[in-house]
């Protein structure tokens, strides 16, 4: 295996991202890899401050534990003798691990050097993490910071969750100028040979009683950064709706942990479009 790696991202808050993270990963540790008769492998890395990914999986897996003993921290500090990946990473099930977000990296701007945003890079490539799964799949923060160039130094592309309003044009013009702003920052080293690649926006909280949103998704569709980006905006068949029951979720819930058929074929639509996205980027 050779993971490829998507991060999460996008410059506004409260877009679902996290909860897109857990859902699609978990789609994709239950479904069987199209090279093997095993299901796809997932590492998890929340490098979001917030922590929310790690909150909420903690309280999944491991709901009688108030958190996790291993953190993302180590990889930024002085690593202790004899560390190893295990020092970091937490098995959650067969087909899901998890490198924790941390509070305390809230500091990390603080006391950051040049070399800061490449060590996730350096432990991804120094202890080969990338052959033990198929999917790495990092969960970001709503801004542009020394934790978006971590994220991105170490993907191969980065997956867009976007509110239908009158800002979101504007904040995926944002967002792209930031990526090609790092990139370009970058150009002599990290991404001397490579660059991530936008597979993807997907609309989310999409409300069929806000019917100015179909306004706000065409406006989007037809906008100037899609077009001369090359973008690809996904199907309102996966578009992430609003649903009451999403915000009544008691926190570490899956949609596979209920009943509601309806959330769960829109998920299982998402997680499909999604894989079969990253299967036609990888084949071109």
């Amino acid at each position: 295996m050779t993971a490829k790696v998507i991060s999460f991202i996008n410059m506004k808050g409260g877009v679902g991202k996290t909860t897109l993270c857990l859902e699609i990963a978990n789609f994709l540790a239950n479904k069987k890899s199209e090279h093997s008769e095993k299901n796809y492998r997932v590492l998890l890395i929340d490098i979001d401050p917030q922590a929310n990914l790690t909150q909420a999986l903690n309280e999944h897996y491991f709901p009688q534990k108030e958190k996790f003993d291993k953190s993302i921290e180590v990889i930024f500090n002085k690593k202790p003798e004899g560390f190893n990946p295990g020092d970091v990473i937490v098995q959650l099930e067969k087909n899901i691990d998890l490198i924790p977000g941390e509070l305390e990296t809230i500091f990390l701007e603080r006391s950051s050097g040049n070399s800061t945003s490449q060590k996730l890079l350096d432990f991804i490539i120094d202890y080969k993490i990338r052959n033990n799964y198929d999917f790495i799949m990092i969960d970001c923060p709503p801004t542009y910071s020394i934790y978006t160039e971590t994220a991105l130094f170490i993907s191969d592309y980065y997956f867009v969750p976007v509110i239908p309003d009158k800002y979101s044009t504007l904040g995926v013009d944002l967002l792209e100028r930031v990526v090609h702003d790092i990139v370009d920052n970058n150009r002599n080293s990290v991404f001397k040979n490579r660059s991530p690649k936008n597979m993807g926006i997907i609309f989310t909280r999409v409300s069929d009683e806000k019917p100015k949103q179909k306004i706000y998704m065409s406006a989007l569709r037809k906008s100037d950064i899609v077009k001369q980006n090359e973008l690809t905006v996904f199907d309102d068949k996966q578009n992430f709706k609003e649903y009451n029951k999403l915000s009544t979720f008691e926190l570490g819930k899956f949609v596979t942990d209920t009943n509601d058929h309806r959330l769960k074929e829109m998920v299982d639509r998402i997680g499909k479009k999604f894989l079969e996205r990253i299967q036609l980027l990888e084949k071109s």
